[in-house]
């Protein structure tokens, strides 16, 4: 029973759950979903505003995991959807 215990230890999630950071993760997470989905679907305004939403998110869960590769990754995006979202207002 100890090892299946360790075992279970070993692959359980290391993000803990209930808090504020949890619930932005997998709500940002459903928005670039649906961003990408929305987007694919030709409603390109709407996708895009879901992933810019997205990525704010994503920014924020970065700065509180103090992770700049996700803070990057997401600015970086975020970036190229915002420019090509003016372009597209314009």
């Amino acid at each position: 029973m100890e090892e299946l215990q360790t075992e279970y230890d070993e692959i359980k999630p290391t993000t803990p759950t209930g808090i504020t950071d949890w619930y932005v993760k997998w709500i940002t997470m459903l928005l670039a979903v649906a961003g990408i989905f929305l987007i694919s679907a030709s409603f390109i305004l709407y996708g895009q505003i879901a992933y810019i939403v997205s990525c704010i998110g994503w920014i924020n869960v970065g700065m509180q995991w103090e992770d700049r590769a996700i803070m990057i990754g997401s600015s970086v995006s975020c970036t190229a959807i915002a420019m090509n979202l003016v372009n597209t207002l314009s």
